[in-house]
């Protein structure tokens, strides 16, 4: 019994070794702790509760979803205030926390609490290295009453979840046709077109949108995708022919009637060397460019506010808080620290001038965002509008003007009944 029981318990080590060193070499671990409900005096309401527990779900799903830069800690399911009792944590210094991450056997550590306010719930969050036990990040935001279920509060947990951890909430989408070329419209919005039968559209926030793609030669192709944050959607689009519509070409004798007469029918249309429109479509690729060349700023603009720019302000607040011990105001960060340099005496200017500069920087570059969000949707206009001009009206007119069948009857001569010619009819 003594050497069964060695046996199995040298096999369960080996098997946690192995698996130990299998997840060392995917993406780091993060533990998301049950948020902690503060009682405002006044006592702990069950809405409060389930509101907490709801959020703290949206939050590990990130991680679970393998989306972002961390994998979620098996067994790391814990509430807060369970666990600092159960560590004897009266407080929630970097170092208890630290050995709670260590008892999790994870690298990070996402915790924090939930307040009842006036306006919606007050929802802390901070993100902890367990290793160099140091705080990464600390968010603060207010969650109306009104967005605290649902598709609004999933949206909350995402948001919350990418500030803290740097993941993105954007996806791609890939899109592969039966069709060399073509527009590709998301939600009546062009986004861009199909080059060797293929189209990438980055930067797409998640969610469903509809997908539309228009080929010469083909019919309007239609569908609905879904994008999901931080991985590529690959779509397959088969378009089907435009089958011409008409009768034959002609070209051939045919019999009317029953008598003698033989008429033959010569049907067509008229030809035309003219390209109407022309000047529109010109105008279309130039506008398209436009279009394309501004989206492309907002998406690269648009990363850095929520990426680079995010993560470098909290951590120039985070070092300043750290060296001054003090806090900056949560709801307006960059404003209490434009206001503190504005005094004397201020503790550790350096950094947090440093901290004015990163807030100015991503100001800077979310006006330039929205600047090329507004370019974006007037050249968007414009070559939906060229489009129509020099592709489908000028079509349009051509056929209207030339479509009509010519159609020609020419008898042909016949004898008499002296066997000569008698004159056409």
């Amino acid at each position: 019994m003594i050497r069964a029981f060695l046996a199995s318990a040298t096999f369960l080590a080996c098997l946690f070794a192995t698996q130990h060193v299998a997840m060392a070499g995917n993406k780091p671990t993060i533990a998301i702790l049950g948020l902690e409900v503060a009682d405002d005096g006044t006592g702990i309401d069950p809405k409060t509760t389930q509101f907490a527990k709801e959020l703290t779900e949206e939050l590990r799903k990130r991680p679970k979803a393998g989306t972002g830069p961390y994998s979620l800690a098996p067994g790391s399911d814990k509430d807060l205030l369970e666990l600092k009792l159960l560590s004897s944590c009266d407080s929630e210094a970097k170092d208890c926390m630290a050995g709670i991450g260590t008892d999790l056997a994870t690298d990070h550590l996402l915790y924090g609490k939930v307040e009842k306010k006036d306006s919606g719930y007050q929802v802390t969050l901070k993100l902890l290295d367990v290793a160099k036990k140091t705080f990464e990040r600390s968010i603060s935001d207010v969650v109306p009453f009104g967005e605290a279920t649902g598709a609004n509060l999933a949206s909350w947990g995402k948001k919350m979840y990418a500030k803290l951890t740097g993941a993105t909430d954007q996806g791609t989408l890939v899109i592969k046709a039966n069709v060399d070329r073509g527009t590709v419209y998301l939600d009546d919005q062009v986004k861009g077109n199909l080059s060797g039968g293929e189209a990438r559209i980055a930067g797409l926030s998640e969610g469903k949108y509809k997908l539309a793609i228009e080929a010469e030669g083909h019919l309007k192709y239609e569908a609905d995708v879904e994008i999901t944050a931080g991985e590529d959607t690959v779509h397959n689009a088969e378009l089907e022919k435009n089958a011409i519509k008409g009768g034959g070409t002609g070209g051939g004798d045919h019999q009317v009637g029953g008598g003698g007469d033989h008429h033959e029918i010569i049907t067509g249309t008229v030809s035309s060397n003219e390209r109407p429109g022309g000047g529109y479509r010109a105008m279309f690729w130039a506008s398209l460019v436009v279009t394309a060349g501004a989206a492309t700023g907002v998406t690269v603009f648009g990363l850095k506010v929520r990426g680079d720019d995010a993560t470098s302000k909290d951590k120039a607040i985070t070092d300043w808080q750290t060296a001054s011990g003090m806090q900056l105001n949560l709801t307006d960060a960059c404003g209490d620290a434009s206001n503190r340099l504005a005094g004397q005496n201020v503790a550790n200017r350096d950094l947090l001038v440093k901290v004015d500069d990163r807030c100015s920087t991503g100001q800077k570059h979310a006006l330039y965002t929205n600047v090329l969000i507004g370019g974006t949707a007037i050249a968007a206009v414009a070559t939906v509008l060229f489009y129509y001009k020099g592709f489908v009206a000028s079509k349009t007119s051509t056929e209207s003007a030339n479509g009509s069948a010519v159609t020609k009857r020419k008898s042909k001569p016949q004898r008499d009944s002296s066997g000569g010619r008698a004159s056409g009819s």
